[in-house]
């Protein structure tokens, strides 16, 4: 669900799945400012009876904490991009305003679930048309046509994911 702020947005969502046949509940909340660069994700994360916890922010200098300790290997990252959820990708849709044709390269934090490790990674987006922008990993040449709202949210990802209610 998308919340506008007064200091920006905030994206709060839940993941339910199975991974390695457990069940795999990943609740999360991210934030970001008005020109839609991250600034902080909240990830409870609950795997069979196991739960753990993510905080990672990102502050002037483009400076990375994860967990209260800084993280030097995400120098350079510009936006949060969530494993499994196809939301995240509103943030660079947002944030680059691409003209319909045009195509943009960033480094987005990974955030790899369930081990919540988090990595770079070099993306593109290409808007396609009014409401079409293909995203593609750089590192895995993996591609995926998105679909999105007026606000930027996504609504379909390619045959992997659409979604199927909205909030209020």
């Amino acid at each position: 669900m998308l919340s506008q702020l007064k200091t920006g947005y905030e994206i709060t969502g839940e993941i339910v799945t199975a991974h390695e046949g457990e069940p795999l509940r990943v609740a999360y909340r991210l934030r970001c400012g008005p020109d839609w660069r991250s600034r902080a994700l909240t990830i409870e994360q609950r795997r069979g009876s196991r739960a753990s916890t993510l905080r990672l922010s990102v502050g002037v200098g483009g400076r990375w904490r994860m967990n209260g300790e800084q993280v030097h290997g995400l120098a350079g990252c510009t936006d949060v991009d969530l494993a499994l959820s196809p939301s995240t990708n509103a943030l660079p849709i947002n944030r680059l305003r691409l003209a319909v044709g045009e195509k943009a390269e960033i480094v987005a934090a990974w955030v790899l679930v369930p081990g919540l490790e988090v990595v770079p990674a070099r993306q593109s987006y290409e808007r396609r048309a009014e409401r079409t922008y293909r995203y593609e990993s750089r590192d895995s040449g993996f591609r995926a046509d998105v679909e999105v709202d007026e606000f930027g949210l996504p609504i379909r990802y390619q045959d992997i994911w659409e979604r199927i209610a909205e909030g209020s």
